[in-house]
């Protein structure tokens, strides 16, 4: 495919997903690339860009092609975005800022080098009813580095780098709109967040950041209150409300991984001692108890339901209690 091919293609598809808008090449001088990873959420629909540099901007005639009520979240990953509006009003977004577009308003992004985004359309019914002022908010950043900010990113990052089906998608996309609000109208006004919302959406949060960690040894309570900066004892409330303990909650998922691993024939030449240490575990006799009482049999049993084991005995086979 030609240089130009590949720029008409990436319109054509930019286009189509994000309501007619409009694209440039900013730099003649590099080869252009583009990658759209697009999918829908629940009511919502995420799309995951990486491209050369280029200006991308909606006039009024562009909307009014392609009207439809929705606002744009977009979180910057890679590089920086300088977003401008009219009235001249101009600002840029570094990676995990977070911005609040309006779908029916012009506007122009503009990318000086390759980048990569997330954008997650949302309808007006779910979020403007939510907001109070949306007239404020509409164009306002919130800062992954200062108070909710850095909450409302670390769960726009997680939503929109996990796949979810209904109707645990329905729900997570809730989270994620009332979340929003909860940033948005804090900036604006000083408004009380909505401690229920803002406290679930960090329990995910923690629990993504700790499902990526898994095989890291030194995983702890501390580790990650440091990351989220905030205390042991509050994560550990976090994880008390919803019934769990959140070394409980490590644990049960480290021994899940390594019953995946075991009952897959394509790692049945691994041994069971890299695949404890491969997910976090230090102490196999810890390892091998923690595994029977959570699955009633051995890791050896395990791997033998799979013939991991061709001297494994059929009569110490158990099912698996969930």
């Amino acid at each position: 495919m030609s240089e130009k091919q590949r720029m008409e293609y990436w319109q054509e598809t930019a286009s189509r997903l994000f309501l007619g808008l409009r694209t440039e090449q900013k730099r003649r001088d590099e080869p252009f690339f583009g990658r759209l990873d697009h999918r829908e959420t629940g009511s919502l629909s995420v799309t995951h860009l990486h491209s050369a540099s280029q200006r991308v901007y909606r006039t009024e005639k562009e909307i009014s092609r392609a009207p439809r009520e929705c606002f744009f979240i977009c979180m910057q990953l890679e590089g920086v975005c300088t977003v401008k509006q009219p009235r001249g009003r101009e600002y840029q977004t570094r990676p995990g800022d977070v911005e609040l577009l309006d779908g029916v308003r012009p506007g122009e992004l503009s990318f000086d080098t390759a980048y990569r985004r997330v954008v997650i359309l949302v309808p007006y019914a779910a979020l403007r009813p939510r907001l109070v002022d949306p007239d404020k908010s509409i164009g306002s950043v919130l800062r992954a580095s200062e108070g909710t900010g850095a909450l409302v990113s670390a769960y726009v990052h997680a939503f929109a780098h996990n796949q979810v089906t209904e109707p645990a998608a329905g729900s997570l996309s809730d989270i994620l709109v009332s979340l929003l609000a909860v940033g948005f109208n804090t900036m604006e006004d000083g408004a009380r967040p909505d401690a229920a919302s803002v406290r679930e959406a960090r329990r995910h949060a923690i629990r993504d950041y700790a499902e990526r960690n898994l095989s890291d040894p030194a995983l702890s309570p501390a580790t990650v209150a440091a990351h989220f900066h905030c205390s042991t004892r509050y994560l550990h409330g976090l994880f008390a409300e919803a019934g769990e303990s959140f070394m409980r909650w490590v644990l049960a998922r480290r021994l899940a991984r390594c019953r995946q691993a075991l009952l897959d024939p394509a790692l049945r030449e691994r041994n069971i001692a890299d695949i404890a240490f491969r997910w976090g575990f230090q102490d196999l006799s810890h390892f091998g108890r923690a595994f029977k009482a959570a699955f009633g049999m051995t890791p050896r049993e395990c791997r033998a339901e799979v013939g991991g084991f061709r001297g494994a005995s059929k009569s110490r086979r158990r099912p698996l209690r969930h």
